[in-house]
């Protein structure tokens, strides 16, 4: 008797069961998600050129437009920075992102399209997070810096604009995901065209009394 009385306990607990996992699964598809750097842009269907319709993780396209090193005396870090290029496809994925940020509807993402073909017809434009150990050395922007960023391409060279990137730092970290609290923001702007020079090596070198390093961005395919 005791079995069996044990066994009918079974269907009613199966059941209960069951319903939380539904009522779980039902609840889990109506919360919301945080974004990622792992998140597919949204290129893939009308959105976009059609050069950028190949489905690829914000990470993927920031980091395929992006150098970096570090400088060393001896065994302690004299200065460290990772750069962004922002060629065409970086610039539309940065888009995308602000885009799903601040819910743009179509005329928004239309004019930031425009707007930045424009930018990147006269000028060429690279992010920097900057470090180094020392917090009077950091200082790219000021008139009396220390510091020089050049770009080499073609065979010629040009010397940046810099400013310090004000944006706070969650913002940038969902731009540039490899951006810390801990490195300070730049924004170098070259007089030169994106579009003339996309589709070659670009060399950037930050040079200073500290040392100098240089690195390469890659051309778009």
């Amino acid at each position: 008797m005791n079995l069996t009385a044990g066994r009918k306990c079974v269907g009613p607990m199966r059941l209960t069961i069951s319903t939380l996992w539904a009522l779980a699964l039902i609840l889990g598809g109506c919360s919301s998600t945080p974004r990622t750097s792992e998140d597919r842009l949204i290129g893939v269907g009308s959105e976009g050129p059609a050069e950028f319709r190949v489905p690829q993780t914000h990470k993927e396209v920031i980091e395929s437009g992006s150098a970096g090193n570090l400088d060393y005396a001896g065994l302690y870090n004299t200065f460290d920075f990772r750069a962004t290029l922002l060629n065409s496809r970086v610039r539309e994925a940065l888009i995308q992102r602000q885009g799903e940020s601040y819910q743009w509807d179509a005329s928004k993402l239309a004019a930031e399209r425009e707007r930045n073909t424009q930018e990147a017809s006269a000028e060429t434009v690279v992010f920097l997070s900057f470090f180094t150990p020392e917090r009077r050395n950091d200082n790219l922007a000021d008139a009396k810096s220390i510091w020089r960023a050049i770009l080499d391409v073609g065979g010629r060279r040009y010397e940046a604009k810099v400013k310090k990137d004000r944006r706070l730092v969650v913002e940038l970290q969902s731009l540039f995901p490899y951006h810390t609290r801990w490195n300070s923001p730049y924004v170098l702007t070259f007089p030169v065209s994106t579009m003339a020079i996309e589709s070659q090596v670009v060399q950037l070198t930050i040079t200073g009394p500290l040392g100098t390093q240089t690195v390469n961005f890659q051309p778009l395919p």
